[in-house]
């Protein structure tokens, strides 16, 4: 039996996270989760982390893919990972599914982010955090998903549209 474990999925937040592994265990697969309470308490140290990371038994990865592709936790074009990690393919596999996912990922931070600096932070400290995360998306070359260009989109006017009157103010100010 083979007691190595592995990342089947990467999770931005703890809720998802917990969802997961609890949908596991009921169905009898043991599962753990990896950085969850450091993801938990500082947030803002998921992307340097590698986000909140579901791991299962090498020996049960494929029933636990299947069991949460089919309640959508993760992308069905995800592959299972093969015994043989080393091999270019299953590389190629997991940077190709990890980019995916993890540019949405960062979408959706720079959309938070640009959310709770409307409320919380004067002098756009959250947006211009939050218009780094859509630099680095675009400079990465990564694709977001077609249905959250959209989201793209607002969380970029957002940013610009609290920059400027930021700076309105602090130009009427002065």
């Amino acid at each position: 039996m083979n007691n190595n474990l592995i990342t089947i999925a990467t999770f931005g937040n703890s809720v998802e996270a917990s969802l997961a592994k609890q949908l596991l265990e009921a169905e009898g697969i043991p599962a753990f989760l990896m950085d969850d309470d450091t993801a938990s308490m500082a947030w803002h140290l998921t992307i340097a982390l590698g986000w909140i990371k579901l791991k299962v038994l090498q020996s049960d990865a494929d029933n636990a893919i299947d069991i949460l592709t089919a309640v959508e936790f993760i992308n069905s074009d995800t592959e299972a990972p093969s015994t043989d990690e080393n091999t270019p393919q299953a590389e190629t596999s997991r940077r190709r599914s990890s980019t995916k996912t993890k540019s949405d990922k960062i979408l959706d931070d720079a959309f938070n982010a640009a959310i709770i600096g409307l409320f919380i932070f004067p002098l756009c400290i959250m947006q211009l955090y939050s218009l780094w995360l859509l630099v680095f998306l675009l400079f990465t070359g990564w694709k977001i998903s077609a249905n959250r260009q959209l989201k793209a989109a607002i969380t970029l006017l957002l940013n610009l549209l609290m920059i400027a009157v930021t700076w309105m103010l602090v130009t009427a100010l002065v």
